[in-house]
């Protein structure tokens, strides 16, 4: 195919007018015809090295890898592989003359629904960031595993990344760069080669354990849309494997640094402890800012390769005040971040999963959920409901004790990755928010209790509200909030000295500041 057969192929696109012609779309290496109801993708006869298209043997196989791999994430989406053929008039899609190329056919849908397009509208809202979340940790809990050899060069393993990582800085040392922005270089390649090091064993262990998935590649905000109000990835990368078999908190990585780049950071935090309260993998955290700091010296270098080499003016170029602004991303995710451990307290209905999830927003922090965990542990789905005759055991003193004991570790986990940690639970007893008041001590992080308050009226409302909708991983109502305030052993002593008073309808930035001054007096006090 050459761009005189797409001109060709735009009059007569199936669903098109004698007066109307299709919408061309042109990528570099690949051609898309918008006509009507349907899309399709042609690929350009290009051989990149990485990428591999150049006869029409390998179109067409890449054509069905296309169509297969993304059937996995958007069935309704990819409709097959059709032929363009040769007529008397030219080259036609889906034709009966003889064939003389391929291209993959899809369902179109409303691009308003790009994810890219709701988050500049503004709308990119917590119900939705869920539905994403609860999205990639059920693709990725369903993708095939892969089980390369961890000390080969295989994708997936942290010799690749390590591969990866080196050639990211070397590419970028092409370009004739100020001297700052050399040694901001070097700094994140520096952090870059360290953090490695130290986490070569994890890595490789995540590899056993079968952390690496078959996965997408390339999912970002352009990639993902809602369709027929359902969250659908598309486009993954059908024509390099190694670009998307990786650790699946990677992919999470991936797309959180995306929200980053836009900005959207409370949606980016936000989006990660959702996902991980889905997943379960909060092991993942320890390698999670080396893959997002990877991933924004990738867009870093993708910036600068838009431009000669042998620009001497390299520094009014656009895409280096690109690669300035991805430069600037990967320095935020080397700094170490300020840890604190904040558990809640409260009886169901305070609002305690509303006001940490403000706070995960506002901080970067990760909640853990004992309703989660404990239904974690007993097999289950974060919002899948019990059955009446489990919940002696569910809510059984025996699945207490083990769920607080997950809380602990999972907590500790998320610390030594360098991670904040809310804890989301009622706590009700002096003796365990004691206990995780030393576990703070033992880490070395400052310790707080939100103590959120509601009124009895508000209570009821709230729980009444809640079992009506039925998706939310708790599962008391009115009847266990009332034993609840029969048992709850009220802030006392020394405890007076951590707590935090918070309502579920302050406002965010109100509540973060007055957390940070709680936490850090020193740092946020009245003139901090």
């Amino acid at each position: 195919m050459d761009s005189a057969n797409i001109q060709q192929l735009l009059p007569g696109a199936p669903g098109s007018d004698d007066t109307g012609r299709a919408i061309l779309r042109e990528t570099h290496i690949s051609w898309v015809i918008l006509k009507g109801e349907y899309a399709y993708k042609i690929k350009k006869p290009v051989n990149f090295g990485f990428l591999n298209f150049s006869s029409l043997e390998l179109r067409r196989h890449f054509c069905e890898e296309e169509l297969r791999l993304n059937r996995r994430f958007s069935p309704e989406l990819y409709l097959a592989v059709v032929p363009i053929t040769r007529d008397e008039q030219g080259a036609r899609l889906e034709g009966s003359g003889p064939t003389i190329d391929y291209a993959v056919k899809m369902r179109r849908f409303d691009e308003k629904q790009l994810l890219d397009n709701i988050a500049v509208r503004g709308e990119l809202s917590h119900s939705l960031l869920r539905a994403l979340a609860r999205e990639l940790a059920q693709l990725h809990s369903s993708l095939p595993t892969c089980h390369p050899d961890p000390g080969s060069g295989e994708p997936g393993t942290p010799a690749a990344l390590h591969k990866a990582v080196e050639q990211n800085f070397q590419q970028i040392r092409n370009y004739p760069l100020p001297t700052a922005q050399l040694r901001r270089l070097e700094e994140v390649r520096q952090w870059s080669v360290q953090r490695y090091d130290e986490l070569q064993p994890v890595l490789t262990q995540r590899v056993l354990d079968g952390w690496v998935i078959d996965g997408h590649g390339d999912a970002h905000l352009g990639n993902i849309a809602l369709v027929d109000g359902t969250v659908r990835l598309f486009d993954c990368i059908e024509f390099n494997a190694s670009f998307r078999i990786m650790d699946s908190v990677a992919e999470i990585a991936f797309l959180t640094m995306d929200l980053d780049a836009r900005g959207y950071h409370h949606e980016s935090h936000r989006l990660l402890t959702d996902y991980l309260e889905y997943r379960g993998d909060y092991a993942g955290l320890a390698p999670l800012d080396l893959y997002r700091s990877y991933f924004a010296m990738v867009r870093a270098k993708v910036s600068l390769l838009r431009e000669s080499p042998q620009r001497t003016t390299i520094t009014t170029a656009d895409g280096y005040r690109e690669f300035l602004r991805y430069l600037q991303l990967a320095q935020r995710y080397i700094e170490p971040n300020q840890c604190f451990l904040a558990i809640t307290h409260g009886v169901s209905g305070t609002g305690k999963s509303t006001i940490a999830g403000a706070l995960v927003a506002a901080s970067g922090a990760v909640r853990i959920r004992s309703d989660v965990e404990r239904k974690r542990l007993a097999g289950l789905l974060p919002e899948q409901r019990s059955e009446p005759q489990d919940e002696a055991v569910l809510y059984g003193s025996a699945m207490s004790r083990k769920t607080f004991t997950r809380l602990e570790v999972l907590a500790e986990l998320a610390i030594k990755a360098g991670f904040p940690v809310i804890i989301d639970a009622t706590f009700l007893h002096r003796h365990v928010r004691d206990f995780f008041h030393t576990l703070a001590h033992k880490l070395s992080v400052p310790f707080i209790i939100i103590d959120c308050l509601a009124q009895p009226g508000q209570l009821r409302q709230r729980l009444v509200e809640r079992e009506r909708q039925g998706q939310d991983a708790s599962e008391a109502g009115v009847a266990v909030m009332e034993q609840q305030l029969g048992i709850d052993q009220a802030l006392a002593g020394e405890e007076l000295d951590y707590r935090l008073e918070a309502d579920s309808s302050e406002d965010v930035a109100t509540l973060w500041q007055r957390f940070k001054k709680q936490c850090w007096p020193n740092e946020f006090g009245p003139t901090g």
